[in-house]
């Protein structure tokens, strides 16, 4: 292509993460492309009294005009926006916006139309290197060790039916529940489990039931509250505060074994002091794994926090959008009338409004940290990571990787791994303090997910006009 018959573009800013890009496509071209669609339609599109390809074209404009402008349009559109694109490095993350209706299409005649994008926010990362923070030792304590090796002892407990005394905590109690909320019945149960002081009655977080239960006995009657945990949002009673009505059915103490070879040898070692250091070098490195992630959610907080860009008000509704959607489908799976899938759908809405605009910004200052640091996934590692899933699942590898990838989600278990590593990356460049007598400050929560509205954007142009959303 000759520089007198290339599309020419200038591109201009909008606002954050809006360009508009206006387009001049030569006459030459225009000619070029209804020649080559005249061409095609006539060696394909039989014409009574002709054989295929020697319909003369003027019967071919004639017949199927509108139809060829149509589709030369497209084309058009869609080359020059490929075009664009590439020539101007630009990283689309939503469809671009056209008014198709008043990009007119001629033959000879030049073409001028305008196209919107929003790109990916342009900034420039801070020095990783600078970057200080405080993080808590990740040697275990005492404390902690004693607790995993309770928690294990727990396992191996024998239940045995107390006589006299009332419940405690640590009991396994069986409850006839019923839980209500604001004045429907939520659900019932006639023999739920509950360890008393462990405030998890299945999926919920209870709220008063453990001291509810203190010195209670079979048959007695006990209310307490219950919510469902802020990062479960497809639960169907998430948002909704519960009234638990529980009635004691049983309750039995457990007797925990001495920590000696024979609980050992229930877990597989040899001897009592082999079971006691294989427990404190696993929470030595649990707790390394946690100050690990702990350090890298302080320096990204740090990071974000010296990183300046602005997002558009529609790219953040999209996101809070595209949340709110998944959970009324989630919720219509259910069967939960409309009112109620109405209700909930609103209260996401309102509790993830004033969040997505900072997942967005973690979500590009981490795309941004993997383009820097030329982060690669090896298919090796895409597989490995696969397996992995698969063993969760119960599945082969073979059948995991097949529904991950026609499901779409091998790109973002490709991002997760590329992220995974940036991060670690990011934990060995900043500089690390030990919190001296007590734990660091508490990192902002991560993003829980990847942002849809960052996926690359489709090709196609003349799906959405100008001012649609």
């Amino acid at each position: 292509m000759t520089t007198s018959t290339a599309m020419r573009f200038s591109v201009e800013p909008l606002g954050p993460c809006r360009k508009r890009i206006k387009v001049t496509i030569p006459s030459e071209l225009v000619t070029e492309e209804f020649d080559k669609s005249y061409r095609q339609w006539t060696r394909t599109v039989p014409i009574p009294g002709f054989r295929p390809g020697k319909a003369p074209r003027k019967l071919v404009e004639k017949r199927f005009g509108k139809q060829v402008a149509l589709e030369v349009k497209q084309s058009l559109l869609d080359n020059a926006y490929t075009e664009a694109i590439k020539e101007n490095n630009l990283s689309p993350i939503a469809e671009p916006e056209v008014d198709v209706e008043k990009v007119n299409v001629e033959p000879t005649k030049a073409v001028d139309f305008d196209i919107t994008v929003t790109v990916k926010p342009e900034f420039d990362l801070p020095d990783t290197k600078a970057i200080e923070v405080t993080a808590p030792s990740a040697a275990p304590t005492e404390e902690e060790v004693d607790g995993a090796l309770l928690a294990l002892r727990k396992r191996k407990a024998t239940l045995r039916p107390v006589k006299k005394s009332g419940i405690e905590n640590g009991d396994v109690t069986t409850l006839r529940i019923k839980g209500v909320a604001g004045d429907k019945e939520a659900f019932q149960h006639d023999g739920l489990p509950y360890e008393v002081g462990s405030r998890v009655l299945a999926d919920l977080v209870t709220d008063g039931l453990d001291e509810a239960l203190q010195g209670k006995h079979v048959g007695d009657a006990v209310t307490a509250k219950a919510f469902v945990p802020p990062h479960v949002e497809s639960h169907p009673l998430a948002g909704q505060d519960l009234v638990l009505h529980a009635e004691v059915v049983d309750f039995k103490r457990p007797e925990l074994p001495e920590v000696d070879d024979k609980l050992a040898e229930a877990y597989d070692f040899k001897t009592k002091d082999e079971f006691l250091a294989f427990v404190r070098e696993d929470v030595s490195r649990h707790k390394a794994e946690q100050r690990d992630r702990l350090v890298e959610d302080l320096a990204l907080a740090q990071l974000l926090e010296k990183t300046k860009f602005d997002l558009p008000d529609d790219l953040i509704q999209r996101e809070g959008d595209e949340i709110a959607r998944r959970v009324a489908y989630e919720m219509q799976l259910q069967g939960k009338p409309e009112e109620e899938i109405a209700k909930q759908v609103a209260d996401v809405r309102a509790r993830r409004s004033e969040e997505s605009a900072r997942e967005l910004k973690m979500w590009f200052l981490l795309d941004k940290l993997v383009e820097k640091e030329k982060i690669i996934v090896t298919e090796n590692e895409v597989r490995e990571a696969v397996a992995q899933i698969a063993a969760y699942q119960g599945q082969s590898p073979e059948q995991m990787y097949v529904l991950l990838r026609d499901s779409g989600r091998l790109s973002s278990l490709r991002h997760h791994l590329r992220v995974k590593r940036v991060r670690a990356k990011l934990r060995a460049q900043v500089k690390v303090t030990e919190a001296a007598g007590g734990a660091a400050k508490k990192a902002p929560e991560p993003p829980k997910k990847k942002a849809e509205a960052a996926e690359p954007a489709k090709k196609k142009t003349t799906t959405k006009k100008k001012g649609e959303k």
